[in-house]
């Protein structure tokens, strides 16, 4: 595991690492998505072409290449997270499917045979025989025994159901996702009982607002307020943990990174993998990318979307 800051500019690269980026590292990416630090990289190529002849221009062009490397890493991670819900799911829908079907037509057969013997007995007087009375209880006996088995077949299905509730519950964690999970009053009442975050899984956070709009609700659950930027950028990152496009990492995770220079501090991680120190987000509205303080993004860098290495403009 190591720490390393994302390149600020060829006069900050960051200091090698010596291997492959990892989704344990603690990395500071410059931009929050790998879309942001590939039009970087090709801005720099395309606008800097003698950037890569020095040592500390190929490590920022190699800081923004291990920037993407990282950011795929976590997302790898969070579709593992995925695919092990997957697998749940289906474990316990085949469960649900081996669950055996109680015999209700065996029940209505036997409420069928039990009217008959009623209605045939004598209308005044006549007490029933001793051996009515037992093909009557025998006959209720069974009817309840469909019952203990319906009630045996409800019990299993719902604990499966819990089961798939609470592993959804693990997997959305503190992301403010519109589930309708808040809207149906219980919140996060389905807490899960064992897995990664599971001590403290907030409900779904209030309606959303806009990107940059201020927020005049309270803050999602779980996000420290003072350890949030200032405006305007507070507004932005708040709105984005309150729609679930980036999420607080849990204690338990960020308790497997090293100490920062701040201490032990929150940490944001991004939908497209990015990861920052909660205090150090920034918000550009030029290239509409998150990046860390001081290592504000080159405006011109989102006119390098395109596939190709033109210059901007040229057909």
């Amino acid at each position: 595991m190591s720490i390393t800051t994302g390149g600020a500019g060829p006069g900050a690269p960051p200091a090698p690492t010596g291997h492959a980026p990892q989704a344990d590292d603690l990395r500071m990416t410059r931009y929050s998505d790998v879309c942001g630090g590939t039009d970087e990289l090709k801005r720099l190529l395309v606008e800097e072409p003698g950037l890569a002849a020095s040592a500390a221009g190929r490590a920022t062009l190699r800081s923004l290449l291990d920037d993407g490397m990282y950011m795929l890493a976590r997302m790898e991670g969070r579709l593992r997270e995925y695919q092990g819900f997957c697998a749940t799911l289906e474990r316990l829908a085949q469960e649900m499917r081996r669950i055996e079907e109680p015999r209700l037509q065996d029940a209505g057969a036997q409420a069928e045979d039990l009217r008959a013997l009623l209605d045939a007995q004598p209308q005044h007087g006549a007490t029933l025989s001793e051996t009515t009375v037992r093909e009557i209880i025998d006959r209720a006996e069974g009817i309840r025994q469909v019952a203990n088995d319906m009630e045996g077949a409800l019990r299993r299905h719902k604990e499966a159901a819990i089961e798939a509730g609470r592993a959804y519950l693990r997997l959305r964690g503190a992301r403010g996702w519109d589930d309708g999970v808040a809207t149906l009053g219980g919140g996060g009442a389905l807490a899960p009982q064992d897995g990664p975050g599971s001590e403290s899984l907030p409900p779904a956070g209030p309606p959303r607002a806009g990107a940059g709009e201020v927020a005049r609700t309270a803050l999602p659950p779980g996000v420290p307020e003072a350890w949030l930027p200032p405006p305007p950028h507070r507004e932005v990152i708040v709105d984005w943990l309150r729609r679930g496009r980036a999420v607080i990492l849990s204690t338990e995770e960020a308790a497997r990174f090293p100490v920062g220079p701040q201490g032990r501090e929150p940490l944001v991680q991004f939908e497209d993998g990015g990861v920052m120190p909660l205090r150090v987000v920034r918000w550009s509205t030029e290239v509409k990318n998150f990046y860390p303080l001081g290592a504000t993004p080159h405006p011109r860098g989102p006119l390098y979307r395109r596939h190709d290495g033109t210059r901007p403009g040229a057909s």
